[in-house]
């Protein structure tokens, strides 16, 4: 059995997001969120510990939001892709709000 080490809980979801890290911003897919961290595919490789800014929009939370995080995880996602779990560092009132009502949707 795995240690779990999330303090939250985490949802999927299937949405498209854009991340930005050095000055670059490319694409990515959102695959689970939960109230301070996200999972996202994409096919840029991504160092731990790199810090990212990631907009996203959540289905039922009014538009795109944007948040600051840190890499704390990269793995494999499907095909040539990566999975990047990127811890947030840098998240307004507002974003953290609308996170939390999507999450209260889905609990």
């Amino acid at each position: 059995m795995t240690e779990e080490r999330r303090k939250s809980p985490r949802f999927p979801v299937e949405v498209p997001v854009r991340l930005t890290a050095n000055g670059a911003s490319f694409p990515g897919h959102l695959k689970d969120v939960c109230r301070d961290a996200v999972l996202v595919e994409t096919h840029r490789a991504l160092p731990v510990d790199a810090e990212v800014s990631v907009a996203m929009a959540l289905p039922g939370t009014g538009g795109p939001l944007e948040v600051g995080g840190r890499v704390v995880r990269v793995g494999h996602g499907e095909g040539d892709a990566h999975r990047v779990a990127i811890l947030f560092t840098n998240v307004t009132p507002a974003a953290e709000t609308r996170i939390d009502f999507f999450i209260a949707q889905h609990e």
